[in-house]
């Protein structure tokens, strides 16, 4: 009898502890459906506050309605998600001044440079089906590829000006070291050089990238291409035209079809004027007492975000609108914590390895392939305790010890972020290490930007350890 009954305690035990997390988990699914649907927007009439959120998490709306009042911004989107879960999903403010209507927490909104990230994934996507198909041995092959070998774009005037342009790579566009300095030469696809190039080609000034390319093609470098980084909005749109040319369809249908696997929906291409924002789509306010220009369109008196810069030709350099919950959810992804990933191991650790440039060799932050990256480094060592016996001299001015700079660490021990800004617009998508992804958009771009931006994420990164425990629910 002894020898039958403890199988037969043993199965009890078993079926008594899935019936229990069984009802763990109807619980958290119970608890998820509760917190998950937004519920009527609360906050002060000239502050409402959509979506959802949970205790302990108080310290992000904190920051995000602080940044709202101090820098006189009408709304704001934010999105958290904590080891693959997302757990905040909120609207601040105002998606349209005039109308009073809310941001709900999936607005969408432009996300100017924040596009970037979006186009080294595809590329690297795009690359990764090359190689699967036989086109090129391995990944390294494929972003060593001649950019315009593959595009064949007919530089102005029939005539290539500098030979170096022929050697400008796919990494090398990736990591903005393709050769073009907007610094020193301006950029051509925002004003006032668009104007110039618009001039020379005795065009209206809404140029298609392949337009601005090609006058591109005409004119020199400014430093020679894998020498050194320098942000080139220019050598992101040239991505864009491979992945076109590469892939056979648009770069909007080719990203979409990407990302759709993984449950992100609302990535699209956004438009320059007002009259054709999407659904959904916030509207954008410039700052107070910003001037009226005249729009690249038609010449008329409009208001900077709709119509200072052609929204068109910028798609894979700045383009984008997506919302928040979607753009955690693409980090999400590219980790492969949830569902299929976007991106191999080896092409995620590729995407955010440090560049062999001189510039980047000894730094703790680098710019990688469409990613700011920044990594961790060990705080120095506390200074010897007066009278300890053989740790040297106890004096203040001793100083601390400095520990040794590193370089390198796995993809999920670093951080990784991209901004993104255009009049009207403000964004930031930002991974921290210990698993936390935040998506901030913002529908104005403050006059004092950099200062807006750097207390943006510093109030973030504050409100990130300030979480005293992450709740367990999952709102993708």
């Amino acid at each position: 009898m002894r020898k039958e009954s403890g199988p037969f305690g043993m199965n009890e035990l078993r079926r008594s502890l899935r019936t229990l997390l069984g009802l763990f988990s109807l619980t958290g699914w119970a608890l998820a459906q509760t917190l998950c649907i937004p519920p009527a927007p609360s906050g002060t009439p000239s502050r409402p506050l959509t979506g959802y959120s949970a205790t302990g998490l108080e310290a992000y709306d904190r920051v995000m309605q602080r940044l709202l009042e101090r820098y006189r911004i009408p709304g704001a989107a934010l999105a958290v998600a904590k080891d693959g879960r997302l757990v905040l999903s909120r609207g601040y403010g105002f998606a349209d001044v005039r109308t009073q209507e809310p941001v709900q927490p999936d607005a969408l909104f432009r996300l100017a440079s924040l596009s970037k990230p979006i186009t080294a994934a595809a590329v690297l996507h795009l690359g990764e089906s090359l190689v699967f198909q036989g086109v090129y041995p391995d990944l390294n092959s494929f972003l060593s590829e001649k950019a315009f070998d593959l595009l064949k774009i007919q530089p102005y005037g029939g005539k290539l000006t500098d030979p170096r342009l022929k050697n400008i790579t796919l990494r090398d566009l990736l990591q903005h070291s393709g050769g073009w300095h907007r610094g020193w030469a301006g950029d051509p696809m925002f004003r006032p050089t668009l104007s110039d190039v618009a001039r020379a080609l005795h065009r209206p000034e809404h140029l298609s990238s392949r337009e601005i390319v090609g006058y591109m093609l005409s004119r020199r470098l400014q430093f020679a291409p894998g020498s050194r980084s320098a942000y080139s909005n220019l050598g992101y749109a040239v991505l864009g035209l491979v992945v076109e040319k590469l892939s056979g369809q648009p770069y909007e249908a080719y990203v979409r079809a990407m990302l759709q696997p993984a449950g992100i929906y609302s990535v699209r291409a956004g438009k320059t004027r007002l009259q054709e924002r999407l659904p959904r789509e916030v509207r954008y306010h410039d700052f107070p007492g910003a001037p009226l220009v005249k729009s690249v369109l038609d010449g008329t008196l409009v208001n900077r975000p709709y119509g200072e810069f052609y929204l068109e030709a910028h798609t894979a350099n700045g383009g984008l609108v997506a919302s928040a919950p979607d753009l955690v959810r693409f980090v999400v992804a590219l980790e492969g914590l949830r569902g299929p990933p976007l991106l191999s191991r080896e092409a995620l650790h590729e995407m955010l390895r440090r560049p062999r440039l001189a510039q980047y060799q000894k730094t703790p932050r680098y710019y990688a392939l469409g990613w700011g990256v920044r990594v961790p480094q060990p705080q120095p060592a506390a200074p010897p305790l007066a009278g300890a016996a053989g740790q040297g001299s106890s004096e203040p001015r001793n100083p601390a010890v400095k520990p040794p700079l590193v370089l390198s660490l796995p993809p999920e021990q670093l951080e990784w972020s991209h901004d993104g800004a255009f009049a009207g617009s403000r964004t930031l998508l930002l991974r921290l290490p210990g698993g936390v992804v935040l998506a901030a958009l913002f529908n104005s771009r403050p006059w004092n930007d950099w200062r807006f931006i750097a207390e943006l994420r510093q109030g973030l990164e504050n409100a990130t350890q300030a979480v005293p425990h992450w709740p367990d629910y999952d709102c993708f």
